[in-house]
């Protein structure tokens, strides 16, 4: 009896025990256990990759995952618009040549392009990832554009169509000539399809559109597409400027710190006479150790005129293959003739590396409006060939308003008809002050230059003559500019474009 009552006593004290340990708020098995030397063991959970299993008798409910809230994207611009819009984020829009390269930088609602090494390149931007559109139901393509700072776009490049009939083409009607204004700032376009491209079909499919000419400058297009009127156009312009007007901004021109770049250079001309004898009349014209060949159309030929063989050049061209240092005099002379009228055709002489890489003298720099004056060169006194008498002369030079380079330039009527024939001109530089441009041994010009440094141009580090006067024979002030970029090395190039001009017998001497 008594075993029993101590039973049923232990009993008790257990289950007394056991509901104290498991009781409410103000039980001590809550309280954070004290800190030790050693690690104490619970009897906590694990953290696994799955939820840690107590199995009991009975089931519990598994816990409900609290949906976390997704990000809404926001509306594009003009969403409500109809248009057919290039998405620059998709790489498949748009295709770059000849080095250039195109992003979307971070924080940046445009497409940004950068020229490659030679300058000069161009871009072409693909409508609707290459499906195109019908320019019959969107006869309006509009863009939105900012010019790098000192940048300027060759405007022989022009806005080139791509279509389902082909392209690009430089036919008539296929191209429309575009002046990009280079002040830092945005600019929008807004072109009726039939009447910038009135010679295209309607299947269109992406637009050639030129770079800036400097090695890496920059172009940037905030938005393209096609679109039904040009109202719509202005109203999507509307309201992308409403979204990113904070972003799209007129750019500030940089500081810039100038270290002179000078390029490779040889002491002198190889004095020699290339009088192209040993080509054959109709084949393509090539370079050789002394001419450096660059094909545009490579329509340019070996012509038989006067008895003699001639280089016919258009849509390409040839220059001497070397630059010549500082201070060097020489006498270089060649026979020209006109044969036909249109854009550049002509020479240009002392021009520098920068912007002349790729040596395609063929081209427009547009620089100039109308374009098709000028050869593509950034420096150096050129030529141009306008009419039976009429040469325009030109001098590249810094525009300090435009924060561009534009052109100095003159027209004067010679005393022969270029068309007529053969004509000799002789270029004699004395290598520090001036040279003097003679026509079959007569004086026609004089271009003296002076005050050697860097043009203001943000791009150019090389040297070159700031102060450039033209007078006539009879000593008549032409032409006068202190912003030239006229390079104090020497050198020489020949070229047209959708222009034919002959040169024959091209004399090198040293003085």
């Amino acid at each position: 009896m008594k075993k029993l009552i101590t039973m049923m006593i232990a009993l008790a004290l257990v289950a007394c025990l056991a509901a104290c340990g498991t009781a409410g708020g103000d039980s001590k098995a809550t309280e954070k256990p004290a800190a030790t030397d050693e690690q104490k063991t619970t009897n906590a959970p694990v953290v696994t990759d799955e939820p840690a299993g107590n199995p009991t008798d009975a089931a519990t409910e598994a816990p409900t995952d609290v949906p976390e809230p997704t990000a809404t994207k926001e509306p594009a611009p003009g969403a409500d618009i109809d248009a057919i819009l290039i998405d620059f984020e998709v790489e498949d829009s748009y295709t770059c040549y000849a080095g250039a390269e195109a992003t979307v930088n971070a924080g940046e609602p445009w497409l940004t392009i950068v020229s490659g090494p030679s300058g000069g390149d161009n871009i072409v931007l693909h409508f609707d990832e290459g499906a195109g559109f019908d320019s019959e139901e969107y006869p309006f393509i509009a863009f939105k554009y900012r010019v790098g700072y000192g940048h300027s776009v060759r405007g022989a490049n022009h806005l080139y169509a791509i279509t389902g009939g082909g392209g690009p083409t430089p036919n008539n009607g296929w191209w429309y000539h575009l002046d990009y204004v280079a002040d830092l700032d945005w600019h929008t376009v807004i072109l009726q399809i039939s009447e910038a491209f009135p010679e295209t079909d309607s299947a269109w499919r992406s637009l050639r559109t030129p770079t800036v000419d400097s090695a890496g400058g920059d172009l940037a297009y905030a938005w393209m597409g096609a679109f039904k009127s040009a109202e719509d156009a202005e109203k999507y312009d509307a309201a992308f400027n409403e979204k990113y007007g904070d972003k799209l901004v007129k750019a500030e021109a940089p500081k810039i710190e100038k270290t002179e770049v000078v390029p490779d250079l040889v002491d002198a001309f190889e004095e020699t006479v290339i009088d192209f004898e040993d080509m054959e009349a109709g084949a393509n014209v090539s370079g050789s150790d002394l001419l450096h060949y660059v094909g545009g159309l490579n329509n340019s030929v070996y012509v038989e005129r006067d008895g003699g063989i001639a280089a016919q050049m258009q849509f390409d061209s040839i220059s001497y293959y070397d630059i010549i240092k500082s201070g060097s005099a020489y006498s270089i002379s060649f026979d020209l003739m006109n044969v036909s009228s249109g854009l550049f055709g002509g020479f240009i002489f002392n021009w520098g590396d920068e912007g002349n890489t790729s040596r395609n003298f063929f081209e427009d720099n547009g620089l100039v409006s109308p374009p098709g004056l000028t050869s593509a060169s950034s420096s150096g006194c050129g030529f141009s060939f306008a009419g039976a008498n009429q040469v325009v002369i030109y001098v590249p030079v810094w525009d300090s308003e435009a924060i561009k380079l534009s052109v100095a330039s003159v027209t004067v009527e010679a005393p022969v008809d270029f068309n007529a024939g053969y004509n000799t001109f002789r270029l004699e530089d004395d290598g520090t002050s001036k040279v003097e441009v003679y026509l079959n041994d007569a004086l026609f010009v004089t271009v003296a230059y002076a005050d050697e440094g860097f043009c203001d141009a943000p791009t150019m580090y090389e040297h070159y003559y700031r102060s450039v006067t033209i007078t006539g024979s009879d000593g008549s002030e032409l032409l006068k500019t202190d912003k030239a970029a006229f390079s104090i090395y020497k050198s020489i190039a020949f070229a047209g474009r959708a222009h034919q001009v002959c040169f024959d017998n091209i004399s090198f001497k040293n003085k």
